[in-house]
């Protein structure tokens, strides 16, 4: 089985997808959870990580996808 390494910002995305299941995470909620109140985060750096995130899932051929809601955030999502 193939491995890939994940950077702390995206390890901790991860996580978050994986404790809302089938759930539309905001990007604001991503935002306060992992970088807290921040001045200079834009939403631009979740596009970014998000972005790193899904070369990665299909670097390995994961049947998992990150789905886009537009304008109000991602969701995780796995074939049944």
């Amino acid at each position: 089985q193939e491995q890939i390494k994940l950077s702390l910002k995206e390890y901790q995305i991860m996580e978050i997808f994986m404790s809302n299941p089938k759930q539309i995470v905001s990007k604001e909620f991503f935002i306060e959870k992992i970088w807290g109140f921040e001045k200079d985060v834009e939403y631009n750096n979740i596009e970014v990580y998000i972005s790193f995130l899904r070369k990665k899932l299909s670097a390995i051929s994961s049947a998992v996808q990150i789905k886009t809601a537009r304008s109000i955030g991602y969701s995780l999502e796995a074939p049944q």
